[in-house]
């Protein structure tokens, strides 16, 4: 916003602090979304949310309901857009869709039409995925679009709204590889996934300029009362 005064960096740290001159950011993974080993490679890319991710929806928007939330941002993908607006709606919004918050694609290379994990051998699928969560580096997908061009449209994606919401707190409903990318990011890390997310989990950040703080990070506490486990293939 203009006029803004710069932030201090003690108020990008406190939680209490007024949104003069920083925007609060709450990054939202989607809800759960229906996958199954039969799905091809193109088919994975956006399948739509679940009956069990429509209740977490459901119960992310009412939570955030209360909260003052002046912008709603999206990515394209049908199980980030549902949750984005079932959030918006909450709040008389419409959100804004942006295509550099479309998740990372582990099997971008892979034939669109094949399932990696029906044509594949068992023992290679396993090593893969073996092999990404001793690391929580995307290296350990062979098939993958670019992590350093990945990381780079996020991060400028999310800058860009940082800058044109000073003094706001926006709500960005997207995925678990985008939210990780801030994450990193913001806590130096050199993990590709330093946290695995949960579906519609809130994860918190204040930014101002270049500088982002992080307040708090994968909290689903609004599903508990209804989830009590994360399917296989909804890791």
């Amino acid at each position: 916003m203009l006029n803004q005064s710069r932030a201090r960096s003690i108020d990008l740290d406190n939680p209490f602090a007024p949104l003069t001159g920083l925007c609060e950011l709450v990054l939202v993974r989607h809800g759960e979304q229906q996958l199954s080993k039969e799905l091809s490679a193109g088919e994975t890319v956006d399948p739509p949310l679940s009956e069990l991710g429509e209740r977490q929806v459901r119960a992310v928007a009412q939570r955030l309901a209360t909260k003052q939330v002046d912008a709603v941002y999206s990515s394209p993908l049908r199980r980030a857009l549902r949750t984005g607006t079932e959030i918006a709606d909450q709040h008389g919004l419409v959100p804004v869709v942006r295509d550099e918050l479309t998740e990372y694609e582990p099997w971008q290379r892979f034939p669109a039409d094949q399932s990696p994990f029906e044509v594949l051998p068992h023992d290679e699928i396993s090593q893969i995925f073996r092999e990404h969560i001793r690391t929580r580096r995307y290296e350990a997908f062979p098939y993958a679009e670019d992590p350093i061009e990945f990381r780079a449209r996020v991060l400028g994606q999310i800058a860009a709204i940082v800058d044109d919401h000073l003094g706001e707190r926006v709500v960005v409903t997207c995925h678990g590889g985008v939210i990780n990318a801030v994450l990193a990011d913001a806590l130096g890390s050199g993990f590709d996934m330093p946290v695995r997310v949960h579906h519609t989990s809130l994860s918190v950040l204040r930014g101002a300029d270049t500088r982002r703080a992080v307040q708090s990070v994968n909290d689903f506490s609004h599903v508990l009362p209804f989830q009590t486990h994360v399917g296989a293939m909804n890791l």
